[in-house]
């Protein structure tokens, strides 16, 4: 026999409809700590946060719609499929992919380093598995998508502002920029 005696465990038909369970997994409720938060640290979402969307919706709509007032934004004219632009260029956010175009074939430029570009941000929450949420602690994380936007932000902007007729690189300040705003 043992040194420390156990009793027999018995329950009883009260006990065992009082159980309570988990949906997830099944846990006793005497297991599970609840944490109340006072009432005075709790803000209510109508009309408090409601009120502040509302005022700065209002905001945000009356400086668009002043700005817009302002800034003088024509249209061009008709089309003309016969006439090609020079350069041709695409949108703005396109801007870095034909950018890559320059310098790779369409294979690398259009398929490989976009993919791998999205790929490599995918799994990076699996390479940086710090559960923290402070800015310090995450560095490779931080690091990571820094490099990324810089990179997008760079070629972006130099198939922007520094792509003269032809394709080729034209210094805004010598030739004239050549980017409809």
């Amino acid at each position: 026999m043992s040194i420390e005696q156990k009793e027999p465990q018995v329950e009883t038909q009260a006990s065992a409809t009082q159980r309570r369970y988990r949906t997830l997994a099944v846990v006793r409720q005497e297991a599970i700590t609840r944490v109340e938060k006072p009432l005075e640290d709790s803000v209510f979402v109508w009309p408090h946060l409601l009120v502040r969307e509302f005022f700065a919706a209002t905001a945000v709509m009356v400086m668009v719609t002043l700005l817009s007032l302002q800034i003088n934004a024509p249209l061009q004219g008709p089309a003309n499929p016969n006439v090609t632009p020079n350069p041709a260029k695409a949108p703005w956010y396109f801007l870095g992919l034909q950018e890559l175009l320059h310098y790779f074939p369409p294979t690398t430029a259009g398929v490989l380093v976009p993919g791998l570009t999205l790929g490599a941000l995918a799994v990076l929450p699996y390479v940086d598995r710090n559960p923290s949420r402070a800015y310090a602690d995450r560095k490779v994380a931080i690091v990571t998508f820094t490099m990324f936007v810089v990179f997008w932000a760079v070629i972006t902007l130099a198939g922007s502002f520094f792509r003269g007729p032809g394709w080729l690189w034209a210094w805004p300040w010598q030739t004239g920029v050549y980017f409809d705003l």
